[in-house]
């Protein structure tokens, strides 16, 4: 009786107290609030700087990328205890990854989607014409393309507020702040 006992409660520590689908769900909803948390760092940074000029059709260049420039600089001083993981935490990681296998998977639409992503617009490809710094904060080179994330992956990751966007450098994946030009967080090896 003391066996069976002792048999009963080890394979009940052994049985999580919640099923996959909770676990997964919990690390979603803990990738979208530290989205979250930086978008709303983002968006305190830009609305402390001077406003554009909605007056103008086009704004002068120069002045948008100045803005762009204090922009990122507000958001390092902000973030410089930064770190790869910080956003692409080991829990969303894994998710993450396991999207873009399934989604790359052999069939000819991964096939594709694949070729797409490592193709002739992913800054790692041979005829690029940059290297991209690949750190948290790092500003991403204006003359790297940026890679192409094809709808069929897209549909099978967490959305995005505009203005950040994932996008690949080789087969690691970036968390884009197109606003600031920053790289926000990096996803090592996120294509298998």
């Amino acid at each position: 009786m003391l066996i069976r006992n002792v048999a009963l409660a080890l394979v009940m520590l052994a049985v999580p107290l919640y099923s996959e689908g909770d676990t997964a769900d919990s690390a979603i909803k803990d990738y979208n609030d530290r989205v979250e948390h930086y978008w709303d760092l983002h968006k305190k940074i830009e609305g402390a700087l001077p406003a554009m000029d909605k007056k103008k059709k086009e704004p002068d260049p120069a002045v948008v990328i100045e803005r762009e420039r204090k922009l990122a600089a507000g958001i390092r001083a902000a973030r410089t205890n930064a770190a790869e993981g910080d956003i692409f935490t080991p829990a969303a990681q894994k998710i993450l990854i396991a999207a873009f296998k399934q989604a790359l998977s052999s069939s000819s639409r991964g096939s594709t989607a694949r070729g797409m992503i490592l193709g002739e617009g992913n800054p790692k490809n041979p005829e690029s014409p940059a290297r991209v710094d690949m750190r948290v904060n790092a500003k991403y080179p204006s003359n790297a393309p940026l890679s192409t994330v094809p709808p069929s992956v897209l549909l099978k990751l967490p959305k995005l507020p505009q203005g950040l966007e994932y996008r690949f450098v080789g087969k690691d994946l970036i968390l884009y702040d197109s606003q600031a030009n920053l790289i926000v967080d990096i996803l090592r090896k996120a294509i298998r």
